[in-house]
């Protein structure tokens, strides 16, 4: 089996390799080929909307696809914030794509943004992992459990939110439901 990843920042590629083993449906693969690309979303690098990182997604997967890079699944995960009523919160989408030109996105569980955190990503226009890195003193959030984990004192680590989103989105590739 080979698995097309969009980024080839190892922390995320070491989770993907993490949910594979325990995704009840690939774990028992033997020979998995990793394949690590950047590609393309042709639209914005900061998107602005749900819809907008749903075909940033998508926009990336298909690109590996049409750059000849052969796979059984593209598969690709970022985080995103929404507003509902007067706070911010985080969360992570998943999307993941066949060969066969079919895809299914899912998103983690949502964390409510510290009012700190927000008035510095969203008045001061700044990035997440600086932000992060001011406030918390590691030099490198991004790579070990990120912001999640450091606003729930340990409680949810990235893996946790990552495998949840991962399973509910590769359950559409194997569930009979999905193709009534």
């Amino acid at each position: 089996m080979r698995i097309a990843i969009w980024t080839t920042r190892l922390p995320k590629v070491e989770w993907i390799k993490e949910w594979i083993k325990s995704c009840p449906y690939m774990n028992h693969i033997e020979n998995i080929e990793y394949i690590l690309e950047k590609s393309e979303s042709n639209i914005s690098d900061m998107p602005l909307s749900i819809d907008e990182i749903m075909l940033w997604a998508k926009n990336r997967s298909q690109n590996m696809k049409k750059s000849w890079i052969i796979a059984d699944f593209y598969i690709w995960i970022e985080w995103w914030t929404t507003n509902i009523w007067d706070k911010k919160y985080i969360w992570w989408v998943v999307y993941i794509e066949n060969n066969e030109w079919k895809g299914h996105y899912w998103i983690s569980a949502m964390m409510e943004v510290p009012n700190i955190i927000e008035d510095m990503l969203y008045n001061k226009w700044l990035e997440l992992w600086p932000v992060m890195w001011e406030l918390s003193w590691k030099t490198d959030i991004r790579s070990e459990n990120g912001s999640m984990w450091a606003w729930s004192n340990d409680m949810f680590t990235r893996i946790d939110e990552f495998a949840t989103a991962f399973k509910a989105a590769i359950c559409p590739f194997y569930n009979d439901y999905y193709n009534m």
